[in-house]
């Protein structure tokens, strides 16, 4: 406990911050010096880098979350497996700057989304909602001999909220402002936003998952062309939207119609979901398949953005996921947004590639310093908490 107080005490601490996303692309890792706390709390970013995830390991993860095929084997294994793959590139990444492990202060890590049902259904009396991330932070913490906060959503769930998002408190924390609307919408496997009014108190944020964001579309880019994304949206930019299976998306897909709170993941836009609905669309090309399943990630952002938030007048939409990247999404935003300003997010060192490594530094900085960091306007968890697990080193 004494190595706690001694963090707590500590006017900028030394943190990193590591996730592997829903697309399981790579291993994301971010240094940063983080002061304060709450209202206080300012980030530093130092260094930022992405480790690509073996393909091997990478389709273990996707068909283990796969629902019916993962076994307790499976999930058991995994955990293990992607706590030594983060604790070994946190090393490689600390080592190649020469940064001893021994001055950093902690390290944030939300792990792997294996599986997310955050909707509440009875088993044997009990009324539960669930969560699953794997990658332990105990075994992080052991083989980096940082000290390490992980499994952030678990506290929110067990609260009744939906465990997500959480990048609501970062937004909040960081980028509101006294002179401007900001949407900020994160387009990663998933898409999410987070409404902040000009001078809104954390009371007011409104925040939720779109629906999809690059899953369906890196799952067809690998299926039609062995590509892991669609790099800039080249493929689909080559391709016309069929109205047709956009409609049959929408028929499939009551996720995004759905009121806010609300979170998603690979669980309900995995490629079971889109298999099933191109069995009908067999004969399509298959730049007009990805040219529509990237128009209908645009679509579903545009709709709850429309639905749900309903912004009054000008707006700031910045953008940041690997989604900030296509920029036939952003022109599909532009156009249905012509009067507000559409950006890519660059904002004091954090940018559209290292924020969701850097929002889990600051809720580990956050759960050790006693601060309570999940938004229940956003999660409907019916009281706040401190979210994350501490796992100490000698």
């Amino acid at each position: 406990m004494k190595k706690i107080t001694n963090i707590g005490g500590k006017k900028i601490k030394k943190a990193v911050g590591v996730l592997s996303g829903t697309s399981v692309d790579a291993v994301d890792i971010v240094l940063a010096g983080i002061s304060g706390t709450g209202k206080t709390l300012k980030v530093n970013v130092i260094d930022y880098a992405e480790y690509k995830i073996p393909p091997a390991i990478k389709n273990y993860v996707l068909e283990t979350s796969a629902a019916g095929k993962g076994t307790v084997d499976d999930i058991c294994r995994l955990n293990f497996l992607l706590g030594n793959l983060y604790a070994s590139n946190i090393n490689k990444f600390l080592s190649g700057r020469g940064i001893k492990n021994s001055s950093v202060d902690f390290i944030g890590s939300h792990g792997q989304t294996i599986h997310h049902l955050p909707a509440e259904g009875k088993k044997f009396g009990y009324s539960v909602k669930s969560t699953l991330q794997i990658g332990d932070p105990s075994v992080i913490a052991n083989k980096t001999g940082i000290l390490t906060v992980g499994d952030f959503r678990t506290a929110d769930v067990a609260a009744g909220g939906e465990g997500a998002p959480l990048v609501p408190y970062l937004d909040y924390a960081l980028f509101r402002s006294p002179k401007a609307d900001r949407i900020l919408l994160n387009i990663g496997g998933i898409s999410n936003v987070t409404y902040l009014r000009k001078n809104c108190s954390l009371k007011n944020v409104v925040a939720f998952d779109t629906g999809p964001g690059n899953m369906m579309i890196d799952y067809l880019a690998s299926k039609f062309y062995g590509k892991s994304f669609d790099s800039y949206g080249l493929i689909a930019e080559s391709g016309k939207v069929s109205g047709e299976l956009v409609y049959a998306i929408t028929q499939k897909d009551n996720f995004f119609k759905s009121k806010p709170p609300k979170s998603t993941g690979r669980e309900l836009y995995g490629r079971e979901f889109v298999d099933k609905i191109l069995k009908k669309f067999s004969r399509m090309k298959k730049e007009d398949i990805i040219a529509t399943f990237t128009f209908y990630t645009a679509f579903t952002i545009i709709e709850n953005i429309r639905k749900f938030i309903r912004p009054r007048g000008r707006f700031e939409l910045l953008v940041s996921g690997g989604g900030s990247n296509n920029p036939v999404i952003l022109d599909y935003l532009r156009d249905e947004f012509p009067d507000s300003e559409v950006k890519v997010l660059d904002d004091n060192g954090i940018n559209s590639s290292n924020k969701e490594a850097v929002l889990f530094a600051v809720l580990a900085n956050e759960t050790l310093h006693g601060t309570f960091s999940n938004v229940t306007s956003v999660t409907g968890a019916n009281k706040n908490v401190l979210l994350g697990k501490i796992c100490l080193t000698k």
